[in-house]
């Protein structure tokens, strides 16, 4: 009885990814993942990182490539039904919500930058002091009044 080989040795591995790197590209392709390539570079890295050589490491392969790809997919999945749900459900920052104004006002506030209408609302509509606002964002002080000012001051030129 010969030995088990308990690694791969650095002259398989270059066989295997020789012959069938591209092969298992297309493989990993089959779930529509963006990152095909990266998809197989992560479960050649994770051969690599056996501490038990696989009886056949190309089937190894094709069921690690496949199990990270229907991962991937079931991710991406849940991340597109997510943003179509958070797209349907625009924020309605204003109460009322059926006047013209509070429309526009909506609109404008929604076309600052994320960290100016973070303060903003938080400031407003939440009611926090600046102190606790900076404390909320890890942003000083001092920024946390000059972008809420600035906001204002963009909010105001957007409505003249």
């Amino acid at each position: 009885m010969g030995k088990k080989q308990t690694f791969l040795t650095a002259e398989e591995l270059v066989r295997i990814v020789d012959q069938r790197f591209p092969a298992l590209v297309l493989y990993a392709r089959n779930w529509n993942v963006h990152s095909a390539e990266d998809l197989v570079q992560d479960a050649f890295v994770k051969l690599v990182e056996q501490p038990k050589r696989p009886a056949n490491p190309v089937a190894w392969l094709c069921k690690t490539i496949r199990n990270a790809a229907v991962s991937q997919y079931r991710k991406s999945e849940r991340q597109r039904k997510h943003e179509t749900e958070a797209a349907r459900q625009k924020p309605n920052w204003f109460i009322s919500g059926d006047s013209l104004l509070a429309k526009e006002a909506a609109e404008k506030l929604a076309e600052l930058p994320a960290d100016r209408r973070e303060i903003v609302v938080l400031r407003i509509w939440n009611q926090l002091s600046f102190d606790e606002i900076a404390e909320l964002t890890g942003t000083p002080k001092t920024s946390v009044f000059r972008m809420y000012s600035e906001a204002l001051a963009e909010l105001r030129r957007r409505f003249s």
